[in-house]
């Protein structure tokens, strides 16, 4: 009876053998459709320990977020993600949906609501920060959220050869951020862009930024802010731990800011920050490092803060991380004292969306 079968269906793929490669196409296709969409899954724990004075302390444990994702690469020249987020204490939201596509030699259009190309953290979602907390000048400047816009972003890469790459890329944002636009009072469209340039071998690689921001942030348009961000990142035996986050064998990361922001019709409120994080992955998956960090209040100058901190990292998957974080921080006029963070990051799935701009690949 097998004989049967398999004879028959040999002489009607001789008979038609249009149909057979017709049916053959049609389900690989159909397969490669599947292959193409990708679903994701991140929950991310997060304990914190805080001793702020004599008078002062507190605990906290609570799942801080809870992320989901669908990517789909629709065909070779368009891609869409969505990632859900549901942050403590808050709502489920949008916290990105967006396309890229790629319109040839090299340029990309991003739109939708997403990170914005900005700086060198303003991408990396929360859970996957090279430490826990947040720099204070981002806090400072931008606020916990980052730029996170409705935005219609274009972009190149130019690729020099003998592993040199540089890029450029100018968005037109929706101004929605509170810390740095007030959320957009007066309805103007605020706009960013980013000059990228990195180098990359086997032995080391490094990545060079700058980014511009500028727009409006009164109701009746006539005030401003304007941010630059310079950022670097140097790394030696970049695939030490090939397949984890942050694989190098030693990395080195920071950003400088400078913040113009008009406080009326004839003062300027113009305010620095920096932070710097050394990382060094003493064995496959288990890093150790430090971290300095200072801003000045973006209403005034004078008022400082300044951080020193301390991290172990430990990858129990290829972007599953265990951190434990000792900050201590020195606030004017606000908190000072020593603060122990810990982070439990479990993925289930992909996590990571295609990037706009690869600069290293």
């Amino acid at each position: 009876m097998r004989k049967t079968l398999v004879t028959a269906a040999i002489a009607s793929t001789i008979a038609n053998p249009l149909s057979a490669n017709t049916e053959h196409h049609l389900a690989a296709s159909k397969n490669n459709r599947f292959e193409n969409i990708k679903l994701g899954a991140n929950l991310d724990l997060f304990a914190a320990s805080r001793e702020f004075g004599t008078q002062s302390s507190q605990t906290e444990l609570k799942v801080r977020e809870v992320e989901l994702s669908l990517e789909a690469q629709i065909n070779p020249w368009l891609y869409a993600m969505i990632f859900l987020t549901k942050p403590a204490d808050e709502s489920l939201d949008v916290e990105e949906a967006a396309v890229i596509a790629e319109l040839g030699k090299g340029i990309r259009l991003k739109a939708g609501k997403y990170r914005t190309e900005f700086g060198l953290l303003n991408t990396i979602h929360e859970p996957e920060r090279p430490q826990v907390s947040l720099p204070l000048p981002i806090a400072e400047f931008l606020g916990e959220e980052q730029l996170r816009e409705a935005a219609v972003t274009i972009g190149k890469v130019s690729n020099f050869g003998n592993g040199y790459r540089g890029g450029v890329s100018v968005a037109l944002l929706n101004s929605e951020n509170t810390v740095a636009l007030n959320q957009a009072q007066s309805k103007d469209k605020a706009y960013s862009g980013k000059l990228y340039f990195g180098y990359k071998s086997p032995t080391s690689a490094y990545q060079l930024g700058f980014s511009a921001l500028a727009g409006k942030k009164d109701a009746a348009g006539t005030l401003s802010t304007n941010l630059q961000v310079f950022d670097f990142s140097y790394f030696l035996q970049p695939g030490y731990a090939s397949g984890y986050d942050y694989s190098a064998r030693f990395m080195l990361l920071g950003e400088v800011f400078y913040n113009q922001r008009e406080i009326t019709a004839s003062r300027t409120n113009k305010a620095r920050g920096y932070w710097t994080v050394a990382d060094y992955q003493f064995m496959p998956a288990h890093h150790i490092g430090v971290g300095v960090e200072a801003t000045e209040g973006r209403l005034d100058q004078s008022i400082k803060a300044k951080a020193y901190s301390a991290h172990y990292s430990w990858y129990y998957s290829s972007h599953g991380r265990l951190q434990l974080e000792a900050r201590r921080l020195s606030v004017d006029n606000g908190d000072d004292g020593l603060e122990l963070l810990l982070q439990w990051n479990i993925v289930l799935g992909p996590h990571s969306e295609k990037p706009f701009l690869n600069i290293m690949e």
